[in-house]
């Protein structure tokens, strides 16, 4: 399995949720210039070592945008607000809280050091410094270092384009009218919302009957067209069950295989071409586990999309939880509190099982 070829360019209004394709460095240094981190009064180098209390004249202010027109000699001061550039001359700002005014000029009753709030040019991000790193996935925060650093245009992945297909019999899809041996379809919507990305580009292929040309027909219609095709159901094994063989029949490759997990134990990996086949069970818990365990790190390593570390958070249990030795289970539970520690204190929720969906909402 490779990463998908394909960048386009995208603007900062387009970027959000897209994977970058390089290194994006910044072109400026950050802050670009010296600028106020209060509003307060900049002092001239030479009045810091003067007495105090020290009263200066106002010879000028420097606000937002808005520079000071002549630079600051000693013996007067400047008013400036934050985010104003720092006067030509001014080595340091004292927080208007800190002085008191008059109308002869402002009195100053400490004296800071040199630099005392003053935001250096350069001193968050220099120019040529890499802002956002080959394979980010961007974000609210991304976005705004890519703005401040000139970075209006930035090369990102392409969309990876994904498949949903369901199989079976049985199923149906919501809103349409049940007959008595029918199940709605629960596992296309729920793929679905859980691949809602602006990195996906994702194609909903609907239900495919437990026919096995019928099933092998809609993956190799997908594999014109598509990275991935994820499917759900038809993996178990059974007499019923095709995704394997279809996957063969429409001249892919396919490897069954019974994991040590609860629920999800069967799940299928495979290709047809160049796309990639995550076939997942049909039980929709099993298939929510399953696509949270391996299908989101796969759609990851296809986009060339940098690896998260996952932070799993530690709970205890409030009573016993049985556990099949060698098999990794997962379980809905409820905080019921936190103990001494602030740890979580966690309990079963009902039965749990495969199919039950109520224990996860």
């Amino acid at each position: 399995m490779r990463e998908i070829d394909g960048v386009e360019t995208k603007s900062i209004s387009e970027l959000f949720g897209r994977i970058a394709a390089a290194d994006i460095l910044s072109e400026v240094a950050l802050p670009r210039f010296d600028n106020s981190a209060v509003d307060g009064f900049a002092l001239h180098a030479d009045d810091l070592l003067r007495e105090i209390p020290l009263t200066l004249r106002i010879a000028g202010k420097a606000a937002a945008g808005h520079a000071m027109a002549q630079s600051l000699q000693a013996g007067s001061a400047a008013r400036v607000l934050t985010g104003a550039r720092v006067p030509e001359g001014a080595v340091a700002i004292v927080l208007e809280e800190r002085t008191t005014r008059s109308s002869s000029g402002v009195t100053f009753h400490a004296l800071p050091r040199e630099g005392a709030n003053i935001r250096g040019r350069g001193e968050d991000v220099s120019a040529g410094t890499t802002v956002v790193a080959k394979g980010t996935v961007i974000d609210a925060r991304h976005i705004a270092i890519l703005a401040a650093s000139g970075n209006a245009r930035i090369p990102v992945k392409r969309k990876l384009r994904i498949g949903i297909l369901s199989t079976g019999d049985e199923l149906v899809e919501a809103g349409r009218e049940i007959a008595p041996s029918a199940i709605v379809d629960t596992n296309g919507p729920m793929l679905r919302s859980l691949l809602e990305s602006a990195a996906f580009s994702v194609s909903d292929l609907g239900i495919v009957p437990d026919d096995r040309d019928a099933v092998a027909r809609a993956m190799l219609d997908a594999a014109s067209h598509l990275d991935l095709l994820l499917t759900s159901g038809g993996v178990a094994g059974s007499d019923a069950d095709h995704i394997a063989r279809a996957i063969v029949d429409a001249g892919g490759k396919c490897e069954t295989l019974k994991l040590a997990l609860r629920p999800g134990k069967p799940i299928g990996k495979g290709s047809i071409d160049s796309m990639q086949v995550l076939a997942l069970p049909g039980n929709p818990v099993a298939a929510l586990v399953n696509f949270l365990l391996f299908g989101r790190p796969l759609v990851r390593a296809l986009l060339g999309a940098a690896d998260r570390n996952a932070i799993s958070p530690r709970a205890r249990t409030a009573e016993i939880f049985d556990h099949k030795v060698g098999r990794t289970e997962f379980v809905p539970v409820r905080i019921q509190h936190h103990d001494t520690d602030g740890i979580p204190v966690v309990s079963k929720l009902g039965r749990g099982g495969s199919a039950r969906l109520l224990p996860l909402v």
